[in-house]
């Protein structure tokens, strides 16, 4: 991953490219932001510019023997380390980054905007608890002690940072003293839960969420869509990157007409065309039905602002979404869209565990069911 191949984002990979040509880098830094903010991908961005043998307009060329290694994550000067599990044949507190380094690298080839959650199901292990533990570290500081291999710099990132805990002190003195040409890259979530005793000594570099523009040219390089889709995904990903690659792998759903035959069913209570549905859609699979719920979600919460408004003026969705918003608000009134947006919230989460999918959304269906027959009015037809 190099810098220009991440859309937007410009005034920090500006300064990035600056403290480089500038020959000013700090030597510990922490990238925050949000999930789908870009965070892993600008440092993979960041490390191969600064291992890079022949920048070219402060850009890494990509040419180099540096910059072909950086590619495949393959440098020997650039280190990992992350969340992991348990693994065959060690004990869980001598288990470490390295020991699963062939995934982490298929992981990064495709799905450089992945998050936790994503990370785990490429070790198959949705269902198991993560960590970075005081091995690790030790692993960390060894490693950043021994001279660098071929590179300018050593160079080490840590992923979901915010999982070293108290254990985090273990790298206080390496980032206040580190040895010469070393540069540590911390990545978190949530900046909060990194200790204020290493915060404090990193550059912090906050990352925003991305702007439709940018999410719009990420869609339009990476798949072949229609505009309207284009537009759609632009909204549901709401500065997201990850969640618009998702959803761009599902663009052929059509979460809309889903969503509204979905509700109609569910008013009607006619239970084989709701056992039809219900086995139609959850044969879709986990990722298909976690997409499906945030679209429904995010048109709830889109439609209560509409609701309120009584405009469609700056809301997030199609001329066609719109257009179906305005006749539902004689149907579904503020309570029950609060109550529905509780409902899919709340059940979301599900979607990520070992139960029956069938089962829950036939449970779905039931209560919206009741919520839309609080009030005796006619479903949209």
């Amino acid at each position: 991953m190099f810098l220009k191949e991440i859309p937007g984002h410009e005034p920090v990979k500006s300064y990035l490219k600056k403290i480089v040509s500038e020959d000013r880098v700090p030597h510990a830094f922490l990238f925050v932001g949000a999930e789908g903010h870009g965070k892993l991908s600008l440092a993979l961005g960041f490390a191969a510019l600064l291992q890079c043998e022949n920048r070219v307009d402060n850009e890494a060329c990509g040419q180099c023997r540096s910059c072909q290694k950086m590619i495949k994550n393959v440098h020997p000067d650039l280190h990992f380390a992350y969340p992991v599990i348990s693994k065959d044949g060690f004990k869980r507190e001598d288990t470490i980054s390295k020991h699963f380094i062939g995934e982490w690298r298929i992981f990064l080839e495709n799905n450089p905007w992945g998050s936790l959650h994503d990370w785990m199901l490429e070790l198959n292990a949705v269902d198991k608890q993560a960590n970075i533990n005081v091995t690790e570290c030790n692993s960390i500081i060894k490693n950043l002690g021994l001279k660098s291999f071929e590179g300018k710099y050593k160079i080490q990132i840590i992923w979901m940072a915010e999982f070293l805990g108290k254990e985090s002190n273990r790298l206080l003195k390496l980032i206040e003293e580190p040895s010469p040409d070393t540069i540590i890259i911390l990545i978190a979530n949530q900046e909060n839960l990194i200790l204020n005793t290493i915060r404090s000594r990193c550059q912090i570099v906050s990352l925003p969420p991305f702007k439709d523009e940018d999410i719009r040219t990420y869609i339009s390089d990476t798949f072949e869509l229609k505009e309207e889709d284009i537009q759609e995904l632009c909204y549901l990903a709401n500065g997201n990157i990850r969640k618009a690659r998702q959803l761009g792998d599902s663009s052929e759903a059509q979460y809309f007409e889903e969503m509204l035959k979905w509700f109609r069913l569910a008013y009607s209570g006619d239970p084989e065309g709701i056992d039809e549905f219900v086995n139609l859609i959850t044969s879709k699979g986990k990722q298909y039905l976690f997409n499906f719920l945030n679209y429904c979600l995010h048109f709830l919460r889109e439609y209560y602002l509409g609701l309120h408004t009584r405009s469609t003026d700056g809301l997030r969705l199609s001329n066609a979404e719109k257009n179906t918003l305005m006749q539902m608000q004689k149907i579904i009134n503020g309570e029950q869209t609060a109550r529905l947006e509780r409902l899919l919230g709340s059940s979301i989460s599900y979607i990520k565990r070992n139960l029956s999918l069938r089962i829950l959304f036939m449970h779905l269906t039931l209560e919206i069911n009741t919520i839309l027959k609080s009030e005796a009015k006619s479903l949209i037809t």
